[in-house]
């Protein structure tokens, strides 16, 4: 599907279907608002947090470690360390000893052991923070059996229909283009008639004149006892 970071993770144990769901997932980041806040993501910004966060979720490894959340608590952790190791996480939430991390941390003259210590602590924290994202995500990836179901009964009929509605337009394209090519030919015709009578006389000229009304009206109701009303505005114009 084009959304996995590692080739070498292999894929979680789930089907496609609900695989297809969770990438499907649209919900707005204002679900998230609070938490973003406690991160101190700025408003202005909670979109783009919130479509690196989705991005995220949408790799093997979390989707994973949150299938079995339920089952052990302790995965919630392990998605905060592949999330905090992964590039989704840069440069939201920071856990390396910069000189202005996230949390504004004075690392840049820590060595050693409490340079170690500070950046667990760090982690402890952005986890804390972390961690209620990663139970609403969870909440909404793995929906109860027949709620997935339903969805994925409405979603084959939505692709079914989008492909008959291509092929239908597909259709009417080539339609339009044969008949537009049928009017050329018909008034192509009509014209050349027209220009053939510049040497006759007035009363000639009218004759001439007539009969070239009546094969515009004939060419015209030809096509249109053959098209659709809707299809031939264009056709009303009046030669010059």
């Amino acid at each position: 599907m084009g959304l996995v970071e590692d080739d070498s993770i292999l894929h979680p144990e789930i089907d496609e279907d609900h695989l297809l769901y969770i990438t499907r997932l649209n919900e707005g980041h204002e679900v998230y608002t609070r938490f973003f806040d406690a991160l101190l993501i700025k408003r202005n910004l909670h979109r783009s947090f919130f479509r690196d966060l989705k991005a995220f979720r949408e790799q093997p490894q979390p989707i994973s470690l949150l299938d079995r959340a339920d089952q052990d608590k302790k995965n919630y952790k392990e998605v905060t360390k592949v999330y905090l190791d992964s590039r989704f996480a840069h440069p939201w939430c920071r856990r390396t000893p910069l000189k202005k991390a996230f949390w504004r941390a004075e690392w840049g003259n820590i060595e050693g052991k409490q340079r170690d210590l500070e950046i667990v602590r760090e982690e402890e924290r952005l986890h804390r923070l972390l961690v209620p994202i990663w139970i609403v995500m969870r909440s909404k990836m793995f929906p109860a059996e027949d709620v997935l179901k339903e969805w994925c009964i409405e979603e084959r009929a939505r692709i079914k229909q989008n492909a008959e509605n291509k092929l239908t337009m597909a259709a009417l394209q080539q339609h339009d283009e044969q008949i537009k090519r049928d009017v050329q030919v018909k008034t192509s015709d009509v014209g050349n008639k027209a220009d053939s009578d510049c040497g006759l006389d007035e009363e000639q000229r009218r004759a001439a004149h007539a009969a070239t009304s009546v094969l515009r009206l004939a060419a015209a109701g030809l096509i249109m006892s053959q098209t659709p009303k809707r299809k031939l505005r264009w056709l009303t114009k009046k030669p010059n």
